[in-house]
């Protein structure tokens, strides 16, 4: 009986690709399924609400501010003014507890105030007070 030397049985090719084809699409069913995406995003903040008020005599300078923030892709629930209208400085008021999406939105805002009220059930996770100094031009003027 001759025995052949040096070949070796080879599974078919069509296999090998079929089993890895069925892996690579069970693994995305498990993380578009099980919600493992989010794991593996990177820098994507959960979306948030945010309420412009006028500290300011000044008309329309929280709807300026308001359409501003949209502009970048903030969500703006609320735009009124605020109980006064004598704020020198604008403030931002923590609703929620998130101090790293105040600190994001401070910077995003110039604001130097942060404030931290929070309440059981906000309508929004964060508060702008806009204040005389936004209006004269510092911490980003008016657009």
């Amino acid at each position: 009986m001759t025995r052949m030397i040096g070949k070796r049985k080879r599974r078919p090719r069509a296999i090998v690709f079929i089993a890895l084809l069925a892996g690579l699409i069970g693994f995305s069913l498990a993380v578009r399924w099980l919600g493992l995406g989010a794991r593996f995003a990177r820098n994507e903040e959960p979306p948030f609400q945010i309420e412009i008020l006028n500290g300011t005599r000044e008309t329309g300078i929280a709807m300026d501010v308001a359409k501003e923030l949209r502009r970048r892709g903030i969500d703006v629930l609320i735009v009124d003014n605020a109980e006064r209208l004598d704020f020198a400085e604008s403030v931002l008021v923590d609703r929620r507890g998130n101090p790293r999406l105040m600190r994001r939105l401070a910077k995003t805002l110039g604001c130097r105030t942060i404030l931290e009220q929070i309440d059981p059930a906000p309508l929004v996770d964060a508060t702008y007070i806009v204040g005389h100094d936004r209006v004269r031009g510092s911490a980003g003027g008016r657009s």
